[in-house]
């Protein structure tokens, strides 16, 4: 799945009032992120993994501001 069908899935359901599991998975997959990248020795899944999380942050920030406001 596109990451930009996932945020507007994830965006719809948090404005239907599901907002806290959204933000929980969010959370989760930003932590597993970090677990993956703290364990990799290889440079380039590190970044990778850096960039991924700031992904998430801009997406999991953008839904906070629209739903909680």
């Amino acid at each position: 799945m596109k990451r930009t069908q996932r945020f507007e899935r994830r965006l719809k359901d948090a404005q239907d009032g599901n907002e806290i599991e959204v933000l929980k998975t969010y959370k989760h997959e930003i932590e597993l992120q970090r677990t993956r990248q703290q364990a990799s020795k290889n440079g380039f899944i590190r970044t990778a993994c850096q960039q991924e999380i700031d992904q998430l942050t801009a997406e999991k920030d953008a839904i906070e501001m629209e739903v909680v406001g």
